[in-house]
C-alpha cells in the first residue's frame, strides 16, 4: 500500500529504470524513458508544493520502450508475440519498488482506514502480511504493508497486476525500438 506523500516524493524515480518481463530482473525487455503524475481524470499534474494539495488519489504514468530487435530467433519470436499481445490489450504493467521501512495499513471491516507505526510493540503484525506468508488479515481487519522511503526500481510486464488501474494506455503510443 502506498501513502500519497511517499508516492509524490518517489514520482520521478522510475525514469531510466528497467522494463522487465514478469518481475524477473534478469529478463529485461526495455526501459522506462519518462514518468509523470496524473490525476484520476487523466489530467497531468503540475508540481504540487504542499502534500495537502495533492488529490486523494493519483497515478504515476511511465513512458517506456520495448527492445524490438533481438539477435536470437526464439527471443525475436517472443518479443514479436508480446508486442502483438500488448496491442491487443492482453498485458498490464506493475511498478516495482525498493523500500527501507514500512508501517501497517489497517482497513477495518467497515472500510475505515488507519496507519499503525511499525515498532517493537506492533511488529507482531508482520506475520499476518501476505508478503510474509500471512493471510492479510488480523482479527476482522485487513492488514497491509505501507511502504516508507521508497524508490520505484523497475516496471514489469504482467498479466495480473496488483493494481487493476495499471493498464498500458491506448492514449499513448507505445514505442518499439
Amino acid at each position: 500500500m502506498f501513502d500519497r506523500a511517499e508516492v509524490w516524493a518517489a514520482r520521478t524515480t522510475p525514469e531510466d529504470k528497467p522494463f522487465n518481463y514478469g518481475h524477473d530482473e534478469k529478463d529485461i525487455i526495455g526501459h522506462i524513458t519518462s514518468c509523470y503524475p496524473f490525476a484520476d481524470d487523466n489530467k497531468a499534474m503540475a508540481d504540487v508544493k504542499a502534500i495537502e494539495d495533492l488529490p486523494a488519489k493519483f497515478h504515476i504514468g511511465t513512458g517506456a520502450v520495448l527492445y524490438k530487435v533481438r539477435a536470437d530467433a526464439a527471443a525475436q519470436e517472443r518479443i514479436n508475440k508480446l508486442i502483438a499481445e500488448i496491442e491487443e490489450g492482453k498485458w498490464f504493467v506493475s511498478m516495482e519498488c525498493l523500500f527501507r521501512n514500512f508501517d501497517y495499513a489497517i482497513i477495518e471491516s467497515d472500510g475505515t482506514q488507519k496507519v499503525i507505526g511499525r515498532n517493537e510493540e506492533t511488529s507482531f503484525l508482520t506475520k499476518h502480511l501476505r508478503s510474509y506468508g500471512g493471510t492479510g488479515k488480523y482479527e476482522d481487519k485487513a492488514v497491509g504493508r505501507l511502504m516508507r522511503n521508497f524508490v520505484f526500481s523497475a516496471v514489469a510486464l504482467v498479466q495480473n497486476p496488483a493494481n487493476p488501474a495499471s493498464v498500458i494506455s491506448k492514449m499513448l503510443k507505445l514505442l518499439f525500438m
